[in-house]
């Protein structure tokens, strides 16, 4: 009968490292960006929370839950990833919700640009192989998302105030923004650094 390994307490309780959620972001125009931190406080006071309740709007690019220590090489990936990537234009229009009524989002046009400087910034992100074991999370459909992990009748309430709600706006992108933040509901996002798109001369 083969022995039972026996669990050390002193490295079970190692592996509980302290992280943080890195989240690399496309800020929307900050008309736009003031318009939504309006439409999560009106949902908070209606609904309850939700996923971004606290969060500052962006455009996800990827995401990863890292020890504070990694933070300085995921900016150099990303610092080496935005060179060589020209700024683009960005529309944004109308408002949508995923298929399973769990998320409200706003439509992003120019999805293939958006993948394209994703994959580059993953591709250089996962060169570091510590960050790449730890996991980072790509955001495969980009889209600017207002609320997520919504219930059903949080649902119905968020999309009767959000639903007709258009408008088309057009801005221009010239940097990714890395956000952190503590692993809560309702901690608040820190900016650590943004990284201008420039062509390498």
């Amino acid at each position: 009968m083969a022995r039972k390994a026996t669990v050390d307490a002193l490295s079970l309780f190692d592996t509980l490292v302290y992280t943080c959620q890195y989240r690399l972001v496309i800020d929307p125009a900050s008309h736009l960006a003031a318009r939504i931190l309006e439409w999560r406080q009106a949902l908070r006071e209606r609904i309850g929370t939700f996923n971004e309740a606290y969060q500052m709007p962006g455009i996800v690019l990827l995401n990863s839950e890292l020890p504070p220590e990694y933070e300085g090489p995921l900016a150099d990936a990303i610092a080496r990833g935005s060179l060589g990537f020209p700024p683009f234009g960005l529309n944004l229009s109308g408002i949508g919700h995923s298929e399973d009524r769990r998320s409200i989002h706003i439509e992003v046009v120019e999805k293939g640009t958006i993948a394209a400087l994703r994959q580059r910034l993953v591709d250089h992100v996962r060169t570091n192989r510590r960050i790449k074991k730890l996991g980072v999370a790509v955001e495969e459909h980009p889209r600017l998302v207002i609320a997520s992990g919504l219930k059903a009748d949080q649902f119905n309430t968020a999309w009767a105030l959000l639903g007709n709600q258009g408008g088309t706006v057009q801005q221009r992108v010239s940097d990714v923004v890395l956000m952190k933040r503590e692993l809560d509901a309702t901690s608040i996002d820190q900016h650590v650094r943004t990284f201008p798109l420039e062509v390498q001369p």
